[in-house]
């Protein structure tokens, strides 16, 4: 199964997940690029958007997104995971 992906950002100063957005299976690709994946990525990655990036994503996602107090990641997850929990 291929994993699922999402735009993560996390507040700078507590480290705390604040804002998702799905990307759509039709957008994996696309915003895979634009975040420099690496073709041999194997889904378990996370990687780091600076502004320029999260702007091309967003207007991929057709979603505003630029909160300046977020740092934002490219992140896979396993399509029936509960990635809303919080950890320990």
């Amino acid at each position: 199964m291929s994993p699922m992906y999402e735009v993560t950002g996390y507040d700078r100063k507590t480290g705390r997940l604040v804002a998702f957005y799905d990307v759509p299976p039709r957008r994996v690709s696309s915003i895979k690029n634009i975040a420099d994946v690496p073709w041999s990525d194997d889904g378990l990655g996370a990687y780091p958007l600076d502004r320029d990036q999260v702007s091309a994503v967003a207007r991929l996602l057709e979603t505003p997104i630029g909160n300046a107090d977020l740092d934002y990641f490219l992140e896979a997850y396993d399509e029936g995971a509960d990635r809303r929990q919080p950890s320990g």
